[in-house]
């Protein structure tokens, strides 16, 4: 990925975490894009290999802040994972996703970034999710 399209695909990231600080206040509405998300990234789970793990506890950890079952996260993790989950949506982003192969090229950049900036917060999501599970 070249320079510009990175600096494309950042300027549109941080234009969509404002759109994501004023999704969060709609769980309904966050419930819908985190789907909607979901079912994109199963239709492209090769082209998403690189960050599908981290992008499906993302999923879950937004659903379950919204929810109020898990709130350790703060507000600010949660609206950058949206900022990437909008970006993961967007079909005309830095690089529109319509083109094979390179199409998700940019949506995997913009992910891996969310997880380096939120990684500490993930890691602490996935211990809860074991703690809670052996209960």
């Amino acid at each position: 990925m070249e320079n510009s399209e990175k600096g494309k695909a950042r300027r549109i990231f941080e234009n969509l975490k404002d759109r994501a600080q004023k999704l969060i206040n709609n769980p309904e509405k966050t419930k819908d894009v985190i789907q909607q998300a979901k079912d994109k990234s199963f239709k492209n789970e090769g082209p998403l290999s690189e960050v599908w793990h981290e992008l499906q506890l993302m999923f879950s950890m937004v659903r379950d802040w919204v929810r109020g079952d898990y709130r350790r996260a703060p507000r600010g993790s949660i609206i950058a994972i949206l900022g990437g989950i909008l970006y993961l949506l967007m079909p005309l982003d830095a690089i529109p996703d319509f083109i094979p192969v390179a199409g998700l090229i940019d949506d995997v950049y913009i992910l891996n970034l969310v997880i380096k900036q939120v990684r500490s917060d993930i890691d602490d999501y996935k211990a809860w999710l074991s703690n809670d599970s052996a209960e």
